[in-house]
């Protein structure tokens, strides 16, 4: 089994993007459980509910899964799976990009999804 940290998955520039989203997600409550895997890190509750992954040495993939279909500039794809599962994609290159999502309250929102709350 090989052992993932933030330190490997996000390196160099990477760094800052992963420290906004943790920041953010330490910001949610105690029961939120970080995770790594090989390919990224994700944040859960009751179930899953955001997730970082780098996708070059500049850029990372942002997926959080919300009740609700939301919209902005930023936001490349929504993917609805279901009538209460909604998975927003926002490609990030810097922490202001982490900071835009959660100045739309997508972090709480994520979070309540991921913790079973309407």
């Amino acid at each position: 089994m090989v052992i993932v940290d933030a330190q490997q998955l996000f390196p160099g520039a990477l760094t800052a993007i992963y420290d906004a989203l943790s920041a953010r997600m330490s910001g949610l409550g105690d029961d939120i459980v970080q995770e790594f895997s090989r390919t990224q890190v994700s944040y859960g509750a009751a179930r899953k509910f955001t997730w970082l992954t780098p996708i070059s040495k500049s850029k990372a993939l942002l997926t959080m899964d919300m009740w609700d279909e939301h919209h902005a500039a930023f936001v490349r794809n929504v993917i609805p799976f279901r009538h209460d599962k909604y998975t927003h994609q926002v490609e990030v290159r810097t922490p202001a990009d982490v900071e835009s999502v959660a100045a739309l309250g997508w972090f709480e929102d994520s979070a309540a999804w991921g913790r079973k709350q309407r």
